[in-house]
């Protein structure tokens, strides 16, 4: 599941890695990706999906995601702080 804001170029997405963790990618202004771990193994993917649509309408669509996710008592941890994407040559 992925979705783009519709008034900027930020978007939000759901992503499983190797051993079923998950982890939602936030890529917000200037390039900015901003990698949420799940904390808790047992989330729902239909609660995520919910967290990330109500977050990707917010004014700061990091904040607000963090915050749906929150409020569905499902933690997160930052797997990184603000990486910069590098253009290809």
């Amino acid at each position: 599941m992925v979705y783009h804001a519709i008034n900027s170029s930020d978007f939000v997405g759901l992503r499983t890695l190797l051993g079923g963790r998950k982890q939602v990618v936030c890529e917000v202004k200037n390039g900015r990706r901003v990698l949420l771990n799940i904390c808790d193994p047992a989330a729902s993917d239909a609660k995520i999906d919910e967290a990330l649509k109500e977050g990707i309408t917010a004014q700061n669509v990091l904040r607000g995601v963090v915050s749906a996710l929150l409020a569905r008592n499902i933690p997160v941890d930052f797997a990184n702080l603000t990486v910069r994407r590098q253009p290809f040559s």
